[in-house]
């Protein structure tokens, strides 16, 4: 049967990775959800935590389709050190650099209650590690360094992976609306005095195109204020001050085109 897979914020706790003592249909029915659920989520493995189990059981499917069944598995042996990129189907599709032992040994039951051991390497015991995480109540978040914390902390509150830093920059991509708004503006100003020299026929023709220019420049300042909230969400650490900033600098640009509409007005 398919189940439901449990996803952040439901916290693990130590009420899972409870030992199986009994080898039973029952087990032999949580290991089939497991399976099915992993089949329809096209997902590599899952813990019995991640669909609503306290057992200590993790399912895994191997590259040739079979299934590999840990239950109660121990690890007896780390090696090495690797920093992998992570992602879990309990944080959706967000990452996170973490730290793991590039080589375990495992011992662990099969479905028959029999003891078995298991030496894996690189992905596989990455996998297996990242599992085994939710059997004592953690998951990969305990596993990052604590910059790597504030970074996957501001992936989770903007629900984005697309956040790559933390440090809040002093030039931003927006910066560029600005220059264009602040250039059209000028060359806008300018020209209203113009009209003071010219003939009234063309005083008619700049009169409309200011008129498109004031269009043109509340249109940026609409692209401005979305299009830098977009931006701050990549930055969590002055994510406050961004706000203010964005909202004061729409507000200067508004006030702005209102004097270009007023001194075309009365011009």
């Amino acid at each position: 049967m398919i189940r439901e897979i449990t996803k952040y914020p439901t916290t693990p706790s130590l009420e899972f990775g409870t030992d199986v003592r009994h080898f039973d249909e029952t087990l032999l029915s949580l290991i089939q959800d497991l399976k099915d659920t992993m089949e329809a989520h096209n997902l590599k493995a899952l813990a019995a935590f991640q669909i609503g189990s306290s057992l200590a059981v993790i399912v895994i499917k191997k590259d040739n389709g079979d299934f590999l069944e840990l239950i109660n598995p121990r690890v007896l042996k780390k090696e090495g050190n690797v920093t992998p990129i992570e992602t879990t189907a309990y944080f959706g599709t967000l990452s996170a650099q973490t730290s793991r032992y590039e080589k375990i040994k495992l011992v662990y039951e099969d479905r028959e209650a029999k003891p078995q051991f298991l030496e894996v390497d690189g992905d596989l015991s990455i996998l297996i590690q990242r599992k085994m995480d939710y059997l004592y109540g953690s998951n990969f978040r305990m596993r990052l360094s604590p910059d790597e914390q504030k970074l996957f902390d501001a992936k989770l509150e903007f629900g984005t992976d697309a956040i790559m830093k933390n440090d809040c920059p002093t030039v931003f991509k927006r910066d560029r609306i600005l220059q264009i708004f602040k250039y059209i503006f000028v060359t806008a100003l300018a020209t209203t005095f113009v009209k003071f020299f010219v003939s009234s026929q063309i005083i008619d023709t700049i009169n409309l195109i200011e008129n498109y220019t004031v269009g043109f420049l509340l249109l940026l300042i609409v692209v401005y204020f979305f299009y830098a909230q977009y931006e701050g969400k990549e930055y969590k650490q002055c994510t406050s001050c961004q706000i203010g900033n964005i909202i004061g600098t729409s507000v200067v640009m508004l006030v702005k085109v209102s004097v270009l509409f007023f001194v075309n007005f009365l011009i």
